[in-house]
């Protein structure tokens, strides 16, 4: 069989979040529901694939990915099937809870990205510890590699909220494969992939909010990801394929959204 290159390839270790981050691309602010994958789960996973793709980045993340207290096992484990750039991607409020979290990320060539979610009062209070860690490790342990990201800069709606629920959008869909912003962020799920977190986990969403009864919501039902006993010509038609139907269920435009509190539970705006 064909080894594929493609952007990047990621990896759930939790589905949940300690934050809320309204409009989530990975619905984690909806505390998904869903055991967090094993060491052997996320090795039959990687065995699957590993053979057939070369993603020129692996990332770990969710959700919170350090909700997962194997996570220092499953870093080292993706390292030993993957030899792409590997990254991991974080909050950052438990990184104190694994001191020796410094120490694999330079074993094992992983970067770690610090995501910052906001500038309210409390929230921006609570990530000053989380950045002083990060510059601690940075001086205490050379060849460490973390970058701190402005994720809220970026933040755009993932879809409407009608009486309460999230709802989608009606687009072009090659309008809304231009604009979006998870393109090639290729999810492996179940050993399966798919296109992007929107779809990968629309099952969970629909299951924690109950939106079976609404038909608006039919073609990511219908999606179908791609299986490991998928021929080389029908991956090689995954990767390359741009926008799809299920495209259309997503925002053409970019609307700039900030999102509230992360801390703070509230309704979906």
């Amino acid at each position: 069989m064909q080894r594929f290159n493609l952007p990047a390839l990621e990896y759930h270790l939790a589905h949940g979040c300690n934050l809320s981050c309204q409009q989530c691309s990975h619905y984690s602010d909806h505390r998904l529901p869903g055991a967090m994958p094993t060491i052997e789960q996320a090795d039959a996973d990687y065995q699957k694939w590993s053979h057939r793709l070369n993603p020129t980045r692996f990332a770990l993340l969710g959700g919170e990915p350090l909700l997962n207290s194997a996570i220092l096992e499953h870093i080292k484990l993706a390292r030993q099937h993957w030899d792409s750039d590997l990254m991991l991607v974080s909050n950052g409020f438990f990184l104190h809870r694994f001191p020796e979290l410094p120490k694999v990320l330079v074993e094992t060539r992983c970067r770690l990205e610090v995501s910052q979610h906001g500038t309210h009062d409390e929230y921006v209070k609570r990530f000053r510890d989380v950045k002083h860690l990060v510059w601690r490790w940075r001086e205490q342990f050379p060849g460490i590699c973390i970058k701190i990201r402005q994720s809220h800069r970026g933040w755009m709606r993932q879809y409407k909220v009608v009486n309460g629920k999230p709802m989608p959008f009606s687009s072009r869909p090659d309008a809304a494969f231009k604009v979006c912003m998870q393109k090639t962020c290729t999810q492996l799920y179940e050993g399966r992939l798919w296109k992007c977190p929107a779809l990968a986990y629309y099952a969970k969403l629909e299951s924690k909010l109950r939106l079976q009864d609404l038909p608006q919501w039919q073609l990511f039902r219908d999606y179908q990801a791609c299986s490991h006993e998928a021929t080389d010509a029908e991956l090689q038609t995954f990767l390359e394929t741009k926008s799809i139907l299920q495209c259309g269920l997503c925002p053409s435009k970019r609307t700039a959204f900030s999102h509230p509190d992360p801390l703070q539970r509230s309704a979906l705006q």
